[in-house]
C-alpha cells in the first residue's frame, strides 16, 4: 500500500515539508528544497502529526506541529497529544505544550520570530527555549487563506470548498477535508483528479501527491503538460525503533 503524503509550504522561501504517513502510526518528515528539488529526510516518528493544524515559519527553518503519540512516547505532562516547535529537519521540541485531547492544540507562525498557539483550558506549558514571541490573538487569516486559498460557501459544511486562482484563468479546487481535487478553466474545461491527495501551485508549476510520489507538470491548453516524478517515497522503510521524542 502506498504511503499517504501531505505537504506544507513556507510563505517566503522555496522550502516545503513533506509528511510521509505509513505504515500505520508512523510518520517521516522530509524537508523539500523546492528551488533544486532536493529532499532531506528526518527520523521516523511513532504517532500522528495533524498537518492541517501545523505550519512552517516564513523562512522555512522552523515547524510548529500538533502531534499524538502512544503512551510510551508521551511524557505525563502532555497526556498523549502536544504542540511543539522544532528546528527542521528535526522534530525535537525547542518549545512544547501538552494538550491531552484533540479539541485544542496546533498553531501557525505569524513571522520568523513569532507564532500563534491554539490553546484552551486543557493546554499546559512544558517548556519554551525558542526565544520566539507568542501572539495572543488568532490571526485574521488562516494558513490556507494566507497561502491564497479562498473558502467558498456551500450547503454542506462538512465538505468545505476551497479555490485558488493560479494562471491563465485556471482554478485549482479542493473539495472536502479529504481533498478531492479539480482543475477548471471556466467556460473551457474541467479536469478531475480523484487520486490526488494534495496539490498546490509552486511558482510556475503544479505539484501534487499521488500514489506515494510527488509529481509536477505545467499547465497546457485544456490539459496538463508532461508529468514528471519529483520523488518516489514508496521505498522508505521505518527504523526498528524510532528515535524521535518530544
Amino acid at each position: 500500500r502506498a504511503p499517504r503524503l501531505d505537504v506544507l509550504f513556507a510563505s517566503a522561501a522555496p522550502v516545503g515539508v513533506v509528511f510521509r504517513r505509513g505504515p500505520t502510526k508512523m510518520v517521516r518528515v522530509i524537508v523539500w528544497d523546492r528551488a533544486n528539488d532536493k529532499f532531506e529526510p528526518s527520523s521516523w516518528f511513532k504517532g500522528r502529526i495533524y498537518v492541517d493544524r501545523s505550519g512552517l515559519s516564513p523562512d522555512g527553518r522552523h515547524l510548529i506541529y500538533f502531534a499524538m503519540g502512544g503512551v510510551a512516547w508521551a511524557i505525563p505532562a502532555m497526556g498523549g497529544t502536544w504542540t511543539a516547535i522544532s528546528t527542521l529537519p528535526s522534530l525535537k521540541a525547542i518549545a512544547l505544550w501538552g494538550q491531552g485531547d484533540t479539541r485544542g492544540g496546533g498553531g501557525m507562525f505569524t513571522s520568523n520570530r513569532s507564532f500563534w498557539l491554539d490553546l484552551d483550558f486543557n493546554t499546559s506549558f512544558v517548556r519554551d527555549d525558542s526565544g520566539f514571541r507568542r501572539e495572543r490573538y488568532r490571526p485574521k487569516q488562516s494558513r490556507l487563506e494566507r497561502d491564497g486559498w479562498i473558502f467558498k460557501e456551500t450547503s454542506d459544511r462538512t465538505k468545505p470548498l476551497l479555490e485558488k486562482i493560479i494562471r491563465e484563468g485556471w482554478i485549482l479546487r479542493r473539495i472536502g477535508w479529504d481533498g478531492r481535487y479539480e482543475l477548471e478553466q471556466p467556460g473551457e474545461c474541467k479536469l478531475e483528479f480523484p487520486t490526488w491527495e494534495w496539490a498546490e501551485w509552486d511558482r510556475k508549476r503544479l505539484v501534487w501527491a499521488e500514489g506515494g510520489c510527488l509529481k509536477t507538470a505545467s499547465l497546457g491548453t485544456h490539459k496538463l503538460g508532461t508529468v514528471h516524478v519529483l520523488y518516489d517515497f514508496n521505498g522508505m522503510v521505518p527504523a526498528a525503533r524510532p528515535t524521535v521524542k518530544p
